[in-house]
């Protein structure tokens, strides 16, 4: 079969591999659509926490079950599903809390262990959910990214009738707003520099979308940092109201800092804290799905084929549109 690997010096390949041996307790998907987030850019250019060159990646992503080991029994060949990427032990201390995000032994696909940008991908039997096929494979496909959303909001201990602010426009950063919204927030606001991301915000129901410059001076309640970039975090810390909560879920570069100023955080009595892949959320995204499907679709730019992976790359790179997605032949 064909694959897309990426080395670890940063090259990517169509590459010929052996199809996948399907274990007594996986499934082997044969993917119909998969994501890019920052994530893939980060296993290209700069390398990424417990990637495994070379990598095949794509964590994002729906398809067909086409092969069913002995030991998984609900699923059958031809169910239409969205993998939970996040392969976990189960055993260790975070495992057993809850927190399956934070598994020491944590090997995720399209990072750990081969990813969906090929033709067959096998994938644990219980990382893979069924999906009702009237979603689609763009909204399916955005199954993941909207888990972490969720897991963020949920991180925030609370935002029903609180003033929200997130940051960052992105795929991130409009699934919280949208997983806020249905939590029941007061209000919404959406901030970033792209005034056509910013458009597409309002189209999905984000009444104020404005650039970063028009909320100095605003206070609120929760914000939600889901840019990545610096700049954002600080401006995040100062627009947050007093016993207000940050949740960072931008994932930045490992050598950069942003200074904080101990006395405020003191004297506001706020709370910071990180947001971490999706955790438990995946079936709370499932269901959530058929809600939102068509703010989703706004989302979407036109499909690239896996086979022009560098295409697709170089598109997200430039900002051509708020997610891009790989079809398959």
């Amino acid at each position: 079969m064909r694959a897309i690997q990426i080395t670890s010096g940063h090259k990517i390949s169509v590459i010929e591999c052996t199809k996948p041996a399907v274990g007594s307790d996986e499934v082997l998907v044969k993917p119909s659509c998969c994501g890019i987030c920052g994530t893939d850019l980060h296993i290209l250019h700069h390398g990424f926490v417990g990637t495994n060159y070379p990598c095949t990646p794509g964590h994002e992503f729906a398809g067909r079950v086409v092969e069913v080991g002995r030991a998984v029994k609900h699923l059958k060949e031809g169910d239409y599903v969205a993998v939970d990427p996040n392969v976990v032990c189960g055993t260790c201390r975070w495992c057993k809390e809850g927190r399956p995000n934070l598994c020491i032994h944590l090997t995720p696909i399209g990072v750990g262990r081969p990813g969906a940008a090929a033709e067959y991908v096998a994938v644990p039997g219980k990382n893979a959910l069924k999906v009702k096929e009237s979603v689609g494979d763009g909204p399916a496909a955005l199954i993941e990214p909207l888990a972490c959303a969720l897991h963020a909001v949920e991180s925030s201990r609370g935002v029903a009738g609180r003033n929200v602010l997130v940051i960052g426009g992105g795929t991130m950063g409009l699934l919280i707003a949208l997983s806020a919204k249905a939590q029941g927030a007061g209000a919404i606001s959406i901030s970033d520099p792209s005034t056509a991301k910013l458009e597409i915000a309002g189209k999905a129901g984000i009444a104020d979308a404005r650039i970063p410059g028009e909320f100095e001076g605003s206070h609120f309640d929760v914000v939600f940092e889901a840019s990545g970039v610096p700049r954002a975090l600080a401006q995040g810390i100062e627009l947050l109201e007093k016993t207000g909560t940050l949740v960072q879920v931008g994932v930045h570069d490992a050598d950069k800092t942003v200074p904080i100023n101990p006395f405020l955080l003191y004297e506001r009595e706020q709370t910071f804290v990180g947001s971490n892949s999706c955790a438990a959320m995946f079936p709370t995204a499932v269901d959530l799905i058929e809600d939102i499907k068509a703010q989703t679709e706004l989302m979407i730019g036109e499909p690239f084929s896996v086979w022009d992976f560098e295409a697709a790359v170089d598109s997200m790179s430039q900002g051509k549109s708020i997610k891009t997605q790989l079809k398959f032949d």
